[in-house]
């Protein structure tokens, strides 16, 4: 089934719920304002975004730095983008494709991570959750091959640096975020300096290596 996310525009506050696989509302994203909007993926940023924990029962919290938030609609994935002064942190969601209904975007969590902080490798948490829940829920098996497949693709984007892994896509992101004054050029130039310093240090690895062989 294709769904509608022509009403989705850019500039708008919009909520995002993530749900269990057996219909829980487990979070609620409220106020998230859509940055970039086209066929492929839907853009949020999250500063001052409240988030309820439903299974928490707690009353919430607020991203208090800058995030960006990449909702592609073909994949079974999404991935949050954490702006901070030592770089970008990633928390990579496995999830069904996004809808959009009673104009709040919606998908299922399934309960895996992917987490990636500056100077650390890909990390793939909750893989006990997820192998309980999918006893617990009967996850199909159709969709769980579509999560490990959709790993895969994550593991090729991060080596290729590619998508939401790459400096030149976070850097445009930035600067649109820059031109709607929801970020600070002071906050970009520290963001940037500490993935500069971070990209020249590889660079300098690799032609380091290369002079050995």
């Amino acid at each position: 089934m294709e769904w509608d996310f022509s009403k989705i525009k850019v500039g708008q506050m919009i909520n995002v719920q993530a749900y269990k696989h057996n219909g829980y509302l487990y979070r609620q994203w409220n106020d998230a304002k859509v940055i970039f909007h086209n066929k492929r993926h839907i853009v949020l940023f999250l500063k001052n975004t409240v988030v309820a924990e439903y299974e928490k029962d707690i009353n919430g919290w607020r991203y208090n730095e800058n995030a960006i938030w990449f909702i592609p609609k073909n994949s079974f994935y999404n991935a949050i983008v954490l702006l901070k002064d030592q770089g970008a942190y990633y928390y990579i969601n496995m999830a069904s494709k996004p809808i959009f209904e009673d104009g709040t975007i919606k998908f299922i969590d399934y309960d895996l991570d992917v987490k990636c902080y500056p100077d650390r490798d890909l990390q793939i948490v909750d893989r006990e959750e997820f192998n309980i829940h999918s006893r617990m829920m009967s996850y199909p098996s159709k969709i769980k091959e579509n999560i490990y497949e959709e790993l895969k693709s994550i593991m090729i984007l991060y080596n290729d640096y590619k998508y939401f892994f790459s400096e030149d896509v976070i850097n445009y992101y930035l600067e649109v975020l820059y031109k709607d004054k929801l970020i600070s050029d002071k906050s970009i130039e520290k963001f940037v300096r500490s993935n500069r310093k971070k990209y020249n240090e590889e660079i300098s690895m690799f032609a380091s290596i290369k002079k050995r062989y």
